[in-house]
């Protein structure tokens, strides 16, 4: 499985990155991410995402409107979605979200909440969850209902 994270900002050394680097490490899944600079007083253009996404590719953002869901399930999405042999490109988007364009794009949404999550940290608990989905495809006991 090709997964792509497609994210606003840059992950500095700090306790975000060693959460997010924990689990990506432990993958087994081919992982690319890719960093969109941003500028506190701008809006990041469709066209930056753009630049980074094929029409080949499985795209699922990361919104606060998306379907909030188990682990369970997003494990089964996750199996399904790679199943049509895309690459699987998640969108995590910054402070103002992610643009109307990319919205359309995007076959599904999930959401981590209600609440409002720092972007850095979205990375780190979608990293977690990729790791869990893993755990739960492959009957692991990592992953307890």
């Amino acid at each position: 499985m090709k997964i792509q994270i497609i994210a606003v900002g840059h992950l500095k050394s700090g306790p975000e990155k060693e959460l997010f680097d924990q689990y990506t490490k432990r993958l087994s899944y081919s992982l690319k991410v890719v960093e969109i600079n941003n500028r506190q007083d701008q809006q990041i253009p469709a066209s930056a995402y753009l630049k980074v996404l094929s029409e080949k590719d499985t795209i699922i953002l990361l919104d606060e409107t998306g379907e909030n869901m188990t682990s369970r399930i997003f494990a089964q999405k996750l199996e399904a979605f790679s199943q049509i042999g895309k690459q699987i490109s998640f969108i995590i988007g910054g402070a103002d979200g992610i643009p109307e364009e990319i919205k359309r794009l995007g076959c599904f949404r999930i959401s981590f909440g209600k609440l409002t999550w720092p972007h850095l940290l979205v990375r780190a608990l979608l990293a977690e969850q990729l790791y869990r989905a893993q755990q739960i495809i492959s009957n692991h006991p990592y992953h307890r209902d």
